[in-house]
């Protein structure tokens, strides 16, 4: 009976698990979705109690670089030139040079880089 309950529990503890595979990354630019891999790889290295909580949150964290990235090949890719001043761009213009910037997806100072550059 014991070991019935602790598998329950157990399986209750997994079930809210994300997994990274569930992120897909090919199609994004590729410099981009390399940042938002390692931002992940970092996320997942720091140490804490809850580890589970940590993935889902660090998933998160991957999905939503992700979905800033631009598509493979478009043109929003744009250049490295960090001396351009970028005012007025595109939602997805804004969220691919903060990322480019070194901001992390998903952070409080994300969202105001990427406030900041679409106005």
């Amino acid at each position: 009976m014991r070991l019935l309950l602790l598998g329950l529990v157990t399986l209750a503890a997994l079930v809210g698990c994300a997994s990274p595979n569930e992120v897909d990354l090919s199609k994004s630019e590729p410099n981009c979705a390399q940042k938002c891999s390692a931002n992940f790889s970092t996320c997942l290295s720091a140490f804490t109690i809850f580890p589970i909580q940590q993935n889902n949150q660090c998933v998160d964290g991957l999905r939503s670089c992700a979905s800033a990235c631009p598509a493979k090949g478009s043109a929003t890719t744009g250049s490295n030139d960090t001396n351009t001043p970028a005012t007025g761009l595109t939602m997805e213009q804004a969220k691919y040079k903060c990322l480019d910037l070194g901001f992390k997806a998903g952070t409080e100072s994300f969202g105001q880089c990427v406030i900041k550059l679409t106005k």
